[in-house]
């Protein structure tokens, strides 16, 4: 896997904290939970205790990727509610290292609010 490959996957795990910052009852922060918490469940993410931090296992998160797209393709494609809403419950939720990350970026902002100027002032 090459360096740019890499940054992709990097990334996405920065990626995951800022949507499911905005909350689980908002469709993309539900999203981006049950992806993050799939691909972690996988080994595609890892958690380290002692340094209470998130990171990419460049060795999994290929085959962990393709292990979500498999199980969404196939829910689509099943059309089952009942197997969605399974997912949904089992993967669209806060685990305690999440909680506790998203303290910690307490004070950084979800989103910027950007302020133009104008030459034409």
């Amino acid at each position: 896997m090459d360096d740019l490959e890499k940054s992709f996957y990097v990334t996405f795990l920065a990626g995951a904290f800022r949507s499911i910052r905005f909350g689980l009852q908002e469709a993309h922060g539900k999203g981006q939970a049950v992806q993050l918490n799939f691909l972690w469940e996988a080994g595609g993410f890892i958690y380290d205790e002692q340094r209470k931090q998130f990171a990419v296992d460049f060795t999994k998160i290929k085959d962990a990727v393709a292990a979500l797209v498999r199980e969404i393709l196939t829910l689509q494609g099943e059309g089952s509610k009942s197997k969605a809403k399974e997912m949904l419950d089992r993967y669209g939720i806060y685990k305690k290292e999440v909680e506790e990350a998203m303290a910690r970026l307490s004070g950084v902002p979800v989103d910027i609010e950007p302020h133009y100027t104008s030459v034409f002032q």
